[in-house]
């Protein structure tokens, strides 16, 4: 799979989480809700190795997204408002907001594969 949207990214791959934000179009504190960390810890100049650890899986799910939708804009929409019927009516968003983002994961692994159960 791609490394990643680019627009997520800055210079030598680490992530920026207000750039992240923009993306998703919520505040950097939603952001912060969104994956289990402070806001204080999401904008700290650089990104400390805890707040990259916590924003990882998002930035692999939203690549696993736009490789399947085509376009990071397509993949956001997804996430934020397609529920994800064989595992009930909550939106990817929300499941990662309760903490089940490896089910995301493993239904984007389903349709990459072709498993639309």
């Amino acid at each position: 799979m791609p490394q990643g949207p680019k627009l997520i990214a800055r210079g030598g791959g680490s992530i920026n989480p207000r750039v992240l934000a923009e993306q998703l179009h919520i505040p950097l504190s939603e952001l912060a809700e969104l994956i289990g960390v402070s806001r204080k810890m999401l904008a700290a100049e650089p990104l400390g190795k805890k707040g990259r650890g916590a924003l990882l899986p998002l930035v692999r799910l939203l690549t696993q997204a736009t490789e399947i939708a085509g376009s990071l804009e397509r993949a956001v929409l997804w996430f934020k408002y397609a529920p994800i019927v064989p595992l009930g009516t909550k939106t990817a968003m929300e499941h990662v907001r309760d903490g089940n983002i490896a089910a995301v994961h493993g239904h984007l692994e389903n349709v990459y594969n072709g498993v639309y159960v």
